[in-house]
């Protein structure tokens, strides 16, 4: 058995390795960007890539190599059913509804004149968001028609760049302001006002569609439950003050009273129902119904310092107080796929 790593020297692939090293398992560092990373990968049973929402050149081709490596009999993580939807809410959409998956009631529309005629009757408030983004970003509160007017026609003329300058300032100043960012954070993210990224020179605006959600009154938190075969970090993360969203604010709470049987069996069912290797899933309760809605889903998540000293749940809702590393889980789960094919299995945690 032989796996390889696309290492870029940050992200889960310098755990990847360590947890190789550590075990003596055969790897080999490959780099996905090169033109023979098929020939590269020749002696090797499985690919790991770890690829970014915010890395323009892995959007390009990352679920398509996967995909091919996939198809040629090879082990990858993520594999197609993991990662086919990562940081595309409009392809989220369809495979919630297409799997019977609670979601807050989405619109998606394709013309000008029909997204028009469709805010004519509806009652608001409403949410805007964007195929891409991640941390809440492009994600706003559409208090009226008026203003749903106005982004309908932004999205249908010029459309709305992928990296929201205003919106990462902002964000960086209430971290600041809060305890969870450092003052070179809000000078960076002031200079980001004035000198685009990379990643924004090189990618084109959001346009031809325009994505409603409706707003779901909850409890002032949303549910954050990442789950790889049996097993789940879980936690909850607070609203930002004067704001509607969780997700980049980092008042993440993990004590484990906070997650009931309920909310782990509602996140395992909606994890068999995608069929996927590892995905974190952002739940709320709505509090005019008591029920349970899905806002979306990743195939990964984030490693603020502490995301692994909290203890973890399995999938009977047993709660172990103990040392792990969620990025393990993966490597397991492939090294899993691999030896299944040889009849053997070894056990993941």
């Amino acid at each position: 058995m032989k796996i390889g790593i696309h290492n870029d020297n940050k992200s889960y692939s310098v755990r990847w390795i360590e947890y190789c090293k550590e075990r003596s398992i055969d790897y080999k560092e490959v780099n996905c960007f090169e033109d023979n990373i098929i020939e590269q990968l020749n002696d090797c049973d499985a690919l790991l890539w770890h690829y970014y929402h915010n890395d323009y050149r892995s959007q390009l081709f990352a679920k398509q190599l996967l995909f091919a490596l996939e198809q040629s009999g090879k082990v990858v993580f993520p594999n197609f059913r993991t990662g086919w939807h990562f940081d595309d809410k409009v392809g989220q959409k369809y495979l919630y509804e297409s799997l019977g998956i609670k979601v807050p009631s989405t619109n998606i529309f394709y013309t000008r004149e029909e997204a028009l005629k469709w805010i004519s009757t509806a009652t608001f408030p409403k949410v805007f968001k964007l195929r891409k983004g991640a941390s809440g970003s492009n994600v706003r509160l559409v208090r009226n028609y008026r203003m749903a007017q106005k982004l309908i026609n932004k999205s249908f003329k010029n459309g709305h760049p992928q990296f929201n300058r205003w919106g990462y300032f902002k964000n960086r100043l209430n971290l600041f302001r809060n305890q969870k960012d450092s003052l070179f954070g809000v000078m960076k993210g002031f200079l980001r006002l004035f000198v685009p990224t990379q990643q924004e020179r090189m990618t084109t605006p959001e346009k031809s569609y325009i994505f409603f959600q409706d707003y779901v009154p909850n409890e002032g938190f949303d549910y954050r439950i990442e789950i790889v075969g049996d097993y789940c970090i879980a936690a909850v993360r607070y609203v930002r003050k004067n704001d509607f969203r969780a997700s980049g604010g980092h008042d993440d709470h993990f004590d484990k009273e906070f997650i009931s049987k309920e909310v782990l069996d509602f996140a395992f069912d909606i994890y068999d129902k995608i069929k996927a290797q590892s995905c974190a899933l952002d739940i709320i309760r709505n509090c005019e119904t008591n029920e349970l809605v899905l806002i979306e889903n990743s195939y990964c998540y984030g490693l603020d310092d502490d995301e692994f000293l909290h203890g973890f749940w399995d999938r009977s809702g047993k709660w172990h107080n103990e040392s792990f590393d969620g990025r393990d889980w993966m490597i397991e789960t492939v090294i899993n796929e691999i030896l299944h094919k040889k009849n053997q299995i070894i056990g993941v945690k």
